[in-house]
């Protein structure tokens, strides 16, 4: 039960990617899942593929590292993914077991320093700050 059963037919494909947009609440999460989802089916069917499995998955992330994209760009697409193989899982459209192993793919580590005048505890200018008693931080 490695298949993923609706790929062929675009009816039960919407079916499924419907499972997920509609567990997630933000309107912003849908629509980037949505188009995480799709990049992916197109990139899955694009040649022939073992199976929704974690192999597949792990592929699909070199590919998109591959491409260049950054790590939060990458991070929320395998996020979809990984959120696609829990709801076929809980629909009974993949095994359990399949469905852990994918949600275990890693996902990207950030790189590099971010900029700015981030505040830290030891940053903070009680003589700036009027009014304000940072004295139990």
């Amino acid at each position: 039960m490695t298949d993923l059963i609706v790929v062929p037919q675009a009816d039960h494909w919407r079916r499924l990617k419907s499972l997920v947009l509609d567990s997630v609440s933000s309107q912003i999460t849908k629509r980037v899942y949505n188009l995480g989802l799709d990049e992916f089916f197109l990139w899955y069917g694009e040649e022939p593929r073992p199976g929704f499995t974690k192999a597949t998955v792990s592929a699909w992330r070199v590919a998109l590292e591959a491409r260049g994209l950054g790590a939060v760009w990458i991070n929320v697409r395998i996020t979809a993914v990984r959120k696609l193989a829990v709801e076929a899982a809980d629909n009974g459209l993949l095994a359990p077991e399949l469905a852990a192993g994918i949600t275990r793919v890693k996902g990207v580590a950030s790189k590099g320093v971010r900029l700015g005048n981030w505040l830290t505890v030891r940053g903070i200018d009680h003589s700036r700050v009027p009014g304000a008693n940072y004295a139990a931080l």
